[in-house]
């Protein structure tokens, strides 16, 4: 048995085998399954507050997302350096990497609490109807103005997930996510007393659950044992030369992060735009999508953990060997979810509570879904791998060229022209499909083996 805070070089060697990259991912499939669950409990209680609550969830949450994925990307990819520091056998190294993260955690949530006062210019921009405009506003401004709190969490957790110990990530996630998921009760409805707020509760309870997380990472990161072993809280908490580092590998991550979802973003507001019906079935669609594909992120952060461990310690065959058994399981599963939303779709869609057009179109939408999932899962291991080791770079100008050339631009000219909805939809697998192709392209290239984040 592994243990994951020993260099690779002396722990047993189960050659990246299917059964230890399951080890390490189930539990950060179930904290990502977790966190899927929360998103489809908001649009799920929401579908039955009001149909301009459901469809306001899905566009300003995406907003809201996309706004943080920058210093998201970049300050969490300090648990790419916490993994070659352990792959190395330098625990002393790891609390370090994990501090220069949480300043630039901070640094984002100053800029998000700003950004959150801008709400009705953004979405009087973004032009849907008034009575969804009101509600996205509510939305977006709760959830920014305290945006600091999820950001340090994401960064606080790189300490367990560089190292392997994902169990502690899925105790702080889905302790998170059940009040959460409690608070939406109370909230959106206005049950034991509480006020009715709708779309306000719902991110309301967002906001309090991620206090509680910050809370729990915080004491258990700052544990007696750690502080001696990693160093979680060293004399100097800034770092220069690590700071530096991070920022210089994380910032392309940070980008390719933000434009990837801003442009996913785009596609989702043109959707959109099309009228309240398609909105509210594109919201239906993407909750059942993120069912799918939110658990296999999981499988992702497995890939990056083991190729970066992997690369700290020099054993390129064990990365490539874990890659391999990532690649059975994230298929077998999309292959799996594939067959349903194609046979079933009706079922998942039946969930909500929405009109009968609004079920009809939602349909069609998951069998969209369906065609692109086994390339979406592709495009999630790949592009992992390959980051595990340090190549952001290829990774944001591949990321923004393919999501914007081939994603944004056709799906702006068929909407100008006033193309029916289905060929944005056709647009969106075609863009999936080809980043799955190129991700792996570059991964058999080979040029990620001779990439390291950290100093000889």
């Amino acid at each position: 048995m592994k243990h994951p805070d020993l260099p690779l070089e002396k722990r047993d060697d189960d050659s990246g085998s299917v059964g230890e990259v399951l080890r390490i991912a189930f539990p950060l499939i179930m904290a990502t399954s977790s966190h899927a669950l929360r998103l489809f409990s908001d649009r799920l209680m929401l579908s039955r507050f009001s149909q301009e609550s459901l469809s306001a969830s899905l566009s300003a949450g995406v907003m809201t997302f996309a706004s943080m994925c920058f210093f998201m990307g970049t300050a969490s990819y300090a648990g790419t350096f916490v993994a070659q520091y352990t792959g190395a056998g330098r625990s002393g190294r790891v609390g370090a990497s994990v501090w220069q993260g949480i300043y630039l955690a901070l640094f984002g949530g100053l800029c998000l609490a700003m950004l959150s006062t801008q709400a009705h210019a953004i979405f009087a921009w973004v032009g849907h109807s008034p009575l969804v405009q009101v509600q996205q506003v509510y939305y977006f401004r709760i959830l920014a103005s305290m945006a600091v709190f999820p950001l340090l969490t994401g960064a606080i957790m790189c300490f367990w997930s560089g190292r392997g110990r994902t169990w502690t990530i899925f105790l702080i996630s889905s302790s998170g996510v059940a009040i959460n998921i409690f608070f939406n009760w109370l909230l959106i409805f206005g049950n034991w007393g509480f006020p009715e707020l709708g779309i306000r509760g719902a991110a309301i309870a967002t906001d309090i659950s991620s206090v509680f997380a910050l809370c729990f990472a915080l004491t258990l990161f700052w544990a007696k044992s750690n502080r001696k072993q990693f160093e979680t809280f060293p004399r100097k908490t800034f770092q220069w030369s690590l700071f530096s580092r991070l920022v210089r590998f994380g910032v392309p991550n940070g980008v390719n992060m933000f434009l990837d979802v801003a442009a996913f973003n785009i596609f989702v507001l043109i959707l959109g735009k099309h009228g309240l019906v398609e909105g509210a079935a594109t919201a239906i669609a993407f909750s059942m999508n993120a069912m799918a594909f939110i658990p296999m992120i999981g499988i992702g952060m497995t890939v990056n953990i083991l190729v970066g461990q992997s690369i700290g310690a020099d054993d390129i065959p064990h990365a490539k060997r874990s890659v391999r058994s990532a690649i059975k399981i994230i298929s077998l599963y999309m292959g799996v979810m594939s067959g349903l939303f194609l046979l079933t779709p009706g079922w998942f869609v039946s969930l909500f509570n929405s009109g009968n057009e609004v079920r009809v179109m939602a349909t069609g939408f998951l069998r969209y879904i369906a065609t692109y999932l086994v390339f979406d899962g592709f495009f999630i291991i790949y592009q992992n791998a390959i980051k595990g080791a340090g190549d952001t770079k290829f990774s944001m100008y591949a990321g923004v060229v393919i999501a914007w050339l081939c994603l944004v631009v056709p799906c702006l000219i068929l909407y100008s022209y006033d193309y029916p909805i289905g060929y944005l939809w056709s647009v969106f697998v075609a863009y999936i499909m080809l980043a799955g192709t190129v991700f792996f392209m570059r991964y058999r290239c080979g040029k990620w083996e001779n990439m390291k984040v950290i100093e000889n």
